[in-house]
């Protein structure tokens, strides 16, 4: 192998690579497998040169030669046929293979009525007998001319078909697609002719070789092109990677093979020797020392061409813990809304939330469109149908809207994603074109396909969130309404019993002829009647309003005997009162006067607990009955808990035990649970208790120092 054949190899493994790439990444793939065979048409015209330069005799050069002139005029035929299938066959009859039997069957019969002398030449490189390249002869024959108008035929109906298809193509990556390929190609041709035409002028023939090897450059480089900047068969990823490292391997080879040769000839000069032996063991050598640094090179490659995906992961990853918790619906899509301008390089992105009362879809507060849309309008349903981000263009759906299809144009939509979660389409984001004029990438649509898959199962959770708060305000209103209706039927209860008392007192006093001691005892009446009145009001202003807190140290040792003398006095029953504190002298700052009001009232309910038991189970007596007081200290404040074995509560009262006017006693006015309640709320403390058959504990929280508050 020569030098001069360094270039034709080079542009071998490139287009070898990127035909095989295309071929393997569907091989079923109608289009895969016709721009493969379109590439490996110019891996067999690189070969054929390689084996010209490299022929050691005439003979061999020439049959080189013989195979690149059929590649040469069979080349217009597959540009045909690519130009039907790429980017998008409209034609059936492309389709079938009597058209191609045509298509490629008339070059074919030239090609056969001009073997063997086919018109091509070769001469000898300047300085280098031995070393060949090729001319076209252009004489006088009609197969060779045939040739040649078959080529202009192919070509002018080639550039014809792509040039009609554009027009018809709907999507802005196909179109740019269809005119890189036609005008790559043309201009291809057009310097092919060109360098042709002007043979002569190129003297030595190494000048014409430079320009043909420039040329065969420039083919693979306008491979190497269409799919890095078009993304040609939707398989940039791939190839720009395996093209890339390609063309540094090839770099690479030509450096070993300018080492080698190098090497080669200065031990063949030195030691008058065979320099294979040597090429070869050097040529092990440096493949072992260069293996570390292609590794580390690889890695580089791959960091360096997907940086911009690596980023978006990064930025995805952080927005997904964003979106995580929950987000009021305006906040979600406002961050929403900015996370996909931001990544996708975007100019506006557009958001449309579906109203469920108003059946439709609208857009969101950000949202520079002011338009609503059906959720029975064509475009709802086919967006919906696709499941999946799909450039606007590539939409079929019914142009009947025309207000919402020029809103769309004027705004510059290029994609539209569904955000669906279980057929339910909750949202549509609707992206414009980037900044930079940049293009969506397949790597970008299925980048955001799996994007708005998870958007779609977070927003949906916030749906359910915000569903539940929603129940469970409108359940807290039914109870507001509900402890309401019973605070006032509670109310005109206590206040009805004395009124009719006073009522009928004063209507004795009026009508009868009573004797003094008679009026006296109807006068008591109604004063007793007026003083419960004012006991019943009071306790329904201590429950709507407490005064503030008196905070200052407590005894709670003191506090307790203080209480559970006064149970003790009260009651008519002997059961047992016991204290267990953990600690000595065990104090915290507190109101002792509104504590003590709770602790008093939670101990006399447990004494009422006891005497219910009593009642109803005759093997239970006063003895047997046990009101206990338990303190114990903890890291943030005092835990006080107060313990009966009384008759427990009914599981159906249990949510209502601190609502006003609830009570179960025969005597009471039901308020007694609630202001103890409201009272350690104010001390900012918490009450809450458990309760069965045989055993009912209220528990009492307060923090080691209550703050002053005041309450309305």
């Amino acid at each position: 192998m020569n030098i001069y054949s360094l270039p034709a190899v080079i542009s071998f493994t490139i287009n070898l690579s990127i035909a095989l790439i295309i071929l393997l990444d569907n091989p079923k793939a109608y289009i895969n497998r016709w721009f493969s065979a379109f590439v490996f048409v110019f891996v067999a015209w690189n070969l054929s040169e390689v084996l010209i330069l490299n022929s050691s005799n005439i003979e061999s050069a020439l049959f080189g030669a013989q195979i690149l002139y059929r590649i040469i005029f069979l080349t217009p035929a597959f540009f045909v046929a690519i130009a039907y299938v790429f980017p998008k066959n409209f034609h059936s009859y492309s389709k079938r293979i009597s058209f191609f039997l045509i298509l490629f069957g008339i070059p074919v019969f030239f090609l056969i009525l001009s073997f063997p002398n086919f018109q091509i030449k070769l001469l000898p490189l300047s300085n280098y007998s031995k070393i060949y390249y090729y001319r076209f002869i252009y004489n006088v024959d009609f197969r060779f001319f045939g040739l040649v108008l078959i080529s202009l035929i192919y070509v002018v109906w080639g550039s014809i078909v792509l040039y009609t298809k554009i027009k018809r193509l709907k999507t802005i990556k196909q179109k740019n697609q269809a005119k890189f390929f036609l005008y790559g190609f043309l201009t291809i041709l057009f310097l092919y002719l060109l360098i042709n035409s002007f043979r002569s002028s190129f003297e030595p023939t190494l000048s014409f070789y430079s320009l043909s090897t420039l040329l065969t450059f420039l083919i693979s480089t306008f491979f190497l092109f269409a799919i890095l900047r078009y993304h040609f068969l939707n398989i940039k990823q791939i190839v720009k990677g395996g093209i890339t490292y390609s063309l540094l391997s090839s770099a690479v080879l030509a450096v070993y093979f300018l080492i080698i040769l190098g090497l080669g000839k200065t031990i063949a000069e030195f030691f008058n020797i065979n320099s294979y032996f040597f090429g070869g063991v050097i040529l092990i050598i440096l493949v072992f020392l260069i293996r570390p640094l292609e590794i580390r090179l690889q890695n580089l490659i791959d960091r360096f061409l997907n940086r911009d995906i690596i980023e978006y992961r990064h930025n995805f990853f952080k927005f997904s813990r964003q979106i995580q918790n929950y987000l009021p619906g305006d906040v979600f899509f406002e961050k929403l809304q900015s996370f996909i301008e931001i990544n996708f390089k975007l100019k506006n992105a557009f958001i449309y939330v579906y109203d469920t009362k108003a059946k439709e879809y609208r857009p969101t507060k950000n949202n520079k469109l002011d338009l609503s849309i059906s959720q029975d309008d064509d475009f709802i349903k086919e967006i919906f149908s696709h499941g999946k981000a799909i450039e606007f263009y590539e939409l079929k759906y019914s142009k009947s809207n025309s207000e919402l299809n020029e809103t769309f144009i004027n705004n510059k939509i290029n994609v539209v994603i569904p955000l669906i979660f279980e057929n339910k389409l909750l949202a549509i984001i609707m992206l414009s074109e980037k900044k930079y004029q940049k293009e969506f990438t397949s790597d970008d649509l299925e980048a955001l396909s799996i994007f708005s898959n998870e958007v779609a199962l977070a927003y949906q959770r916030n749906l359910m969130i915000e569903g539940m708060k929603e129940k469970a305000k409108e359940e807290f209103e039914l109870e507001k309404l509900a402890a309401l209706g019973q605070l006032t039927a509670g109310v005109a209860h206590e206040i009805r019993n004395p009124l009719n008392t006073i009522s009928m007192s004063a209507q004795t006093l009026l009508r009868k002829n009573l004797q003094k001691d008679q009026q006296k005892e109807l006068i008591y009446y109604i004063s007793d009647e007026v003083d419960r009145l004012e006991r019943t009001l009071k306790d329904f202003l201590k429950l709507s309003k407490f005064r503030n807190p008196n905070i200052k140290t407590v005894d709670l040792d003191k506090l307790l005997d203080k209480v559970i003398i006064n149970i003790e006095s009260k009651g008519d029953c002997s059961i047992i009162l016991k204290k267990q504190i953990d600690g000595n002298n065990i104090q915290i700052k507190t109101d002792s006067d509104l504590l003590f009001q709770v602790l008093l009232n939670l101990g006399l309910n447990a004494f009422e607990a006891i005497k219910e038991r009593i009642k109803t189970n005759n093997n239970f007596n006063c003895e047997d009955g046990e009101i206990q007081f338990n303190i114990v200290r903890k890291s943030r404040g005092i835990i006080i808990k107060v313990i009966d074995n009384g008759i427990g509560m009914e599981d159906k009262n249990k949510n209502s035990v601190f609502n006003p006017f609830f009570t179960t006693k025969e005597e009471g006015t039901g308020l007694g649970l609630s202001i103890a309640h409201g009272i350690i709320e104010s001390l900012k403390g918490k009450l809450e208790f458990n309760s069965k058959y045989g055993k009912t504990e209220f528990i009492i929280g307060l923090p080691q120092t209550a703050k002053k508050q005041e309450r309305d």
